[in-house]
């Protein structure tokens, strides 16, 4: 009895094998972003390789692999240089996965950043291409000014709550996501901390994950696809393994 137990175990394992191997599948991921976002840096985390503090910007196209479980995931990370924009539609063709890659700590391309991304949205948006929005080097977001924020805005609310703390309180979690309850900021460089919060970058970009809809300045687009909103640091590593479990969903 044990040898046939063992053998039918033996049996089973080698038929998963095979399995595995017949239904293997090929992820295509698409990187983009204005240059200087941190797609290279992002690529690197993926793969588990080591952050670069200095990395030579892409030109064109750079393609990696790696596996994650039994699949083979193609990483295409194209420039971020306006000249190789017209590139883009080119791989979007062929992803399974769409990256964009936004840099929380330059206020100077905030504007054109959120823009493109918009629209990237709406020219991949028929296809229902699933998309994960990174909002990197958060890092560079000084946390101490947060603290002394919420510090004057105690002395200046009359209730003794800020607007941080009021939000901090109305939707603590995700599940309580509300869009038009998120207050809007006047982004300075005073300020960017507070698109450490999920919730405020994603009132930022006018994407509500909630009700899948893209607001943009013509008005609302319906977003039927599935769409991730990340704060991380390539450089720390923060939420790398979230954003590969992210993607091991797919």
């Amino acid at each position: 009895m044990f040898v046939t137990d063992k053998l039918r175990h033996w049996l089973g394992s080698l038929w998963e094998y095979f399995l595995s191997l017949f239904y293997q599948k090929e992820l295509n991921i698409v990187i983009v972003g204005l240059q200087n976002s941190g797609k290279t840096s992002l690529t690197s985390a993926l793969l588990g390789r080591p952050f670069q503090q200095d990395t030579i910007p892409t030109l064109g196209m750079r393609m990696d692999q790696f596996f994650l479980g039994s699949n083979m995931v193609k990483v295409f990370d194209l420039a971020g240089q306006h000249r190789f924009h017209h590139l883009w539609n080119r791989y979007f063709v062929k992803a399974d996965l769409i990256i964009y890659m936004m840099d929380l700590s330059d206020l100077t391309n905030w504007a054109e950043s959120k823009q493109k991304l918009q629209e990237v949205i709406l020219t991949t948006n028929e296809e229902r291409i699933p998309m994960l929005i990174l909002g990197n080097k958060s890092d560079l977001l000084n946390t101490d000014d947060l603290l002394a924020a919420n510090g004057k805005s105690r002395k200046k609310s009359a209730d003794g709550q800020g607007m941080m703390e009021q939000w901090k309180y109305m939707a603590p979690l995700l599940s309580n996501y509300e869009y038009e309850d998120i207050p809007t900021y006047q982004l300075d460089d005073n300020n960017l901390y507070v698109l450490k919060n999920i919730e405020i970058l994603s009132k930022e970009i006018g994407v509500d994950l909630k009700s899948g809809f893209l607001h943009t300045s013509k008005g609302q687009v319906f977003l039927d696809r599935d769409i991730g909103i990340f704060s991380i640091s390539c450089k720390e590593g923060d939420y790398i393994q979230d954003i590969l479990q992210w993607i091991a969903q797919l």
